[in-house]
């Protein structure tokens, strides 16, 4: 069962609207990604090491040393931690950009889980 969240209003703090509906946890911790698209690029280098930066439900903030168009579809592997099990996210990037400390800083939202 899928529970449905209510769509909240934006709210404006400090300097700008803030958009998230849910809370971004930061996270330091590298994950393995796999770009799924059918392009050259993608299909040339389909495996992508991921530094987290912040995760939340509605999707994760990571260093790349790959670029990735904005659009691309890519899957991400949790890893095991603890007792809990290993899980896959799927999801799309929002935003590619360069990091001052070199490589990528991507945006990836994740696609909705599907009605049962």
């Amino acid at each position: 069962m899928v529970a449905l969240m209510p769509r909240t209003t934006l709210s404006i703090t400090g300097s700008g609207a803030e958009r998230r509906m849910f809370p971004r946890k930061e996270v330091s911790v590298r994950v393995e990604g796999r770009r799924l698209d059918h392009s050259v690029e993608a299909r040339q280098m389909p495996q992508l090491s991921l530094q987290l930066k912040d995760v939340s439900l509605g999707g994760i903030a990571a260093l790349s040393n790959t670029p990735v168009g904005r659009g691309e579809r890519i899957t991400v592997f949790f890893p095991p931690e603890g007792p809990a099990r290993g899980w896959d996210a799927y999801g799309r990037i929002i935003r590619c950009e360069p990091s001052a400390a070199g490589g990528y800083r991507l945006a990836v939202a994740f696609d909705p889980l599907p009605a049962a």
